[in-house]
């Protein structure tokens, strides 16, 4: 039974899966695709941007609808699937995409000889895209299912992107704030707390989606 629940389930999660969900990300590699084919060498900021804020603010929008943005949600809570499969499922998917663009985007730059070094080695330059995409992920989920509504969800991931891009230098030197900047990897990789902020912020992260977990439980309000 639980065999069957989690292929009917992933079957319906695939087949549910909306285009724009798809090509809006693409659309947003395009962009910054065309861009660094433009600027090459001469403006790796581009790059980072893309990987460190660009892909983290699509991601998170797109958690904030990845839920409830469902026209039959009320069967699939009828389904023996439990929350913590439906968030897996759900999320992933997204998450899916955004690491397939953040990857390839990677590659252009390998093929341009854009030199992405300046994030650090391998490694570091994965987190300098995954760490503020979960984070802004779990924000836009746990919102949209606190309010019951995709929009705000959406909203909270937009306040706080623009909020912490205009005023980064602020959360960078505040000895609270500089470990709730989204941006550091990407924008400020030299900056000594780097370890911390990541670490706080997959912390957060992991909080954020046990907490919209816990909201998932309370199906009704979401029919």
């Amino acid at each position: 039974m639980k065999r069957y629940s989690l292929r009917y389930s992933l079957s319906y999660s695939l087949l549910t899966y909306r285009l724009d969900q798809l090509w809006f990300p693409l659309a947003f590699w395009a962009l910054f695709a065309i861009m660094t084919l433009i600027m090459r060498v001469r403006d790796l900021y581009i790059a980072r941007a893309y990987l460190g804020c660009a892909i983290p603010l699509v991601g998170g929008i797109m958690a904030a609808y990845g839920v409830l943005d469902d026209p039959a949600l009320e069967l699939r809570f009828a389904t023996p699937v439990r929350s913590a499969q439906t968030l897996l499922e759900r999320l992933g998917l997204i998450f899916l995409v955004q690491a397939v663009c953040a990857l390839g985007f990677q590659l252009l730059c390998l093929a341009l000889s854009v030199d992405l070094s300046i994030l650090g080695n391998v490694f570091a330059v994965q987190l300098a895209w995954l760490v503020p995409t979960l984070a802004l992920m779990a924000l836009g989920t746990a919102g949209s299912l606190l309010a019951a509504q995709t929009m705000t969800g959406a909203s909270l991931v937009g306040i706080a992107w623009i909020v912490e891009l205009i005023a980064r230098g602020w959360f960078a030197a505040h000895r609270i704030g500089r470990y709730f900047l989204v941006f550091m990897g990407a924008l400020m990789p030299d900056h000594p707390d780097l370890a911390a902020n990541q670490a706080s912020l997959l912390a957060l992260s992991a909080l954020l989606l046990v907490a919209a977990w816990i909201l998932l439980h309370r199906q009704e309000r979401y029919i």
